[in-house]
């Protein structure tokens, strides 16, 4: 019985890591396999043993391979696509910490048949990536996430940085208490909008900005209502500053259509203005990242109204420009 019991999980074991669609086992190799490990092993009980794991639920295609009979785990968590997506994924973070990340890239590609694997890990690369050495906002995501999930309180202190490059905390070691509202993922980091009282509107922290991060036990209060989708969109870089949110007016030439609706989606209200312009109508925090967006397009895009946030953008580009000097 142990014998049978060890034969069929490693068999299982082996046709999930040798073997895909394009390259099934036969059940000679899978003799072979099974026999240097150790386990008795001829083509009837392998048979029986593939057709017990195909009772309980395990997905195990049979086809012919040439004049013998091939098999393979069909319906894997994962096609090759989604691992590679998922490892990319996790290589660009910059939140997530070296080491933990090459374990995760190991861990996903394991999920892989082993012919894959290496390729997968040694693909694994983002240009110019960035890469956090702190394990610190990798661990506060835990509690931050409890938190949310628990509908309690936060309370961290918030980092900056001097000239030097050392770590400071704001406000004079200011303790926040917020009601968060979700984890939100944005240009390779994890933020947190939440509900600050102190400000009476709903704030983004970083989460590789906060510091000995604590559940408080009280309810959030979460009573302005939140999107999170909706907020990406307004909020553009997850600017926390004290900028309400407006409707902004933009004129861009036509080639720009594609940026504002992978910036704002498809449902934005845009109409043409001539056959080379066309103009739409954005909900944003029209913050200094929000104008940063629309001078790269070189005055591609430029800002129309209303008059105050039309001035605002003027000013910085002066200022820009005297500071250049």
């Amino acid at each position: 019985m142990g014998d049978h019991k060890g034969r069929i999980i490693f068999l299982e074991h082996y046709i999930e890591d040798h073997a895909d669609e394009k390259h099934p086992v036969t059940t000679d190799e899978l003799i072979s396999a099974v026999s240097e490990k150790g386990y008795s092993a001829n083509r009837n009980t392998i048979h029986s043993d593939i057709e017990a794991l195909q009772a309980v639920g395990i997905n195990i295609a049979s086809v012919r391979v040439a004049n013998a009979k091939g098999y393979y785990v069909k319906d894997r968590p994962f096609r090759l696509s989604e691992l590679k997506a998922l490892i990319d994924a996790v290589s660009s973070s910059q939140f997530i910490p070296e080491r933990d990340s090459n374990e995760m890239i190991r861990r996903l590609a394991e999920m892989a048949p082993e012919m894959y694997r290496k390729d997968l890990i040694a693909t694994a690369f983002c240009a110019d990536r960035i890469k956090t050495d702190s394990p610190v906002a990798f661990t506060a995501l835990d509690t931050v996430n409890k938190a949310i999930h628990e509908e309690k309180k936060l309370r961290f202190q918030y980092v900056d940085y001097l000239p030097t490059k050392e770590e400071i905390l704001r406000h004079d070691k200011k303790k926040y208490i917020v009601s968060p509202y979700a984890l939100v993922w944005n240009d390779g980091r994890y933020y947190v909008p939440s509900y600050d009282p102190e400000k009476d509107k709903i704030v983004s922290y970083r989460v590789d900005r906060m510091r000995f991060v604590e559940m408080v036990k009280e309810p959030a209060d979460r009573h302005l209502p939140f999107d999170s989708v909706d907020y990406c969109k307004k909020a553009l870089w997850m600017f926390d500053g004290d900028i309400e949110e407006q409707e902004v007016i933009l004129v861009s030439d036509n080639k720009h259509m594609i940026s504002l609706i992978d910036r704002f989606g498809e449902e934005i209200d845009a109409r043409p203005v001539d056959n080379q312009h066309f103009r739409a109508i954005v909900k944003v925090i029209p913050s200094y990242s929000f104008f940063s967006w629309i001078f790269q397009f070189c005055g591609g895009i430029r800002i129309a109204g209303p008059v105050n946030v039309k001035k605002e953008y003027e000013d910085m580009l002066r200022t820009v420009l005297e500071r250049q000097q």
